[in-house]
Order: structure tokens, then C-alpha cells, then sequence
């Protein structure tokens, strides 16, 4: 017999994290193009997470595409920059996550790590 087992998701409490970003997945749905963003990052007893964020490819400055690759490079895309995304995978930002209607993680905002903020890279385990 084939068995499935349905139990709660584990979601993260809710708040600020360091993440690195470990990959970036495009695909096609019915609003169009979009780009799955998944990160590693570490819950409260020090064990290692994947938590994603779909986002479509729109770039204008409400993207959230776009927040996610200022937040990466910990700065400001320039008019007309053409970013490469896979040259983000590794890099780290701090992703603010609360727990969606489901129980899931849901990546709300995300900001640079920055000299003196409250998380620096110093505190990344990966």
C-alpha cells in the first residue's frame, strides 16, 4: 500500500530573516510569465529552510521581482540595467516572512543586509 501522511506546515513565527538566495525558476502561467525565488534561511533552533516567493517578471519600481534583486545586490537597479539573475544565486539578503491564511511562509518584503542593520552577514550560518 501507498500511503500519503497530511500534517500542518512548519511555518517560520513570523519576522526577519538572513537569506541566501539558492535558486530561480522561471515558468509560464495564466497572468503570464513568472519567477520562483527560493531561499535557504534558519529557523529558530539553527535548522536550514527553503522558503519561496513567486513573483511575475514586471520590473517597474512596485515589482516585487525588483525588490528582491535591489535587496540582493544592496543597491538600486539603474534605468535601463540588465541584471543577471543567476549571478544573484549565493547571495544573501534579510527577508521579512509571515504566515500566510494556509499556514505556509509567505516572503512579505525584503531588504539588504547592511553594515550595522539588524542582521549582517556575520550572522548567516550557510
Amino acid at each position: 500500500m501507498t500511503a500519503l501522511k497530511f500534517s500542518a506546515p512548519q511555518a517560520l513565527p513570523p519576522g526577519r530573516y538572513p537569506a541566501s538566495l539558492v535558486d530561480i525558476a522561471t515558468g509560464e502561467g495564466k497572468f503570464g510569465d513568472f519567477l520562483d525565488w527560493s531561499f535557504e534561511v534558519e529557523d529558530p533552533d539553527g535548522r536550514g529552510k527553503t522558503i519561496s516567493r513567486r513573483t511575475s517578471t514586471k520590473t517597474g519600481s512596485g515589482a516585487i521581482a525588483r525588490v528582491l534583486v535591489e535587496s540582493i545586490l544592496g543597491r538600486s537597479v539603474q534605468l535601463d540595467e540588465e541584471v543577471d539573475l543567476d549571478a544573484l544565486i549565493g547571495k544573501v539578503c534579510e527577508l521579512e516572512v509571515e504566515t500566510n491564511a494556509n499556514g505556509y511562509d509567505h516572503v512579505v518584503n525584503a531588504m539588504p543586509i547592511v553594515p550595522g542593520g539588524t542582521v549582517t552577514v556575520d550572522d548567516m550560518a550557510f
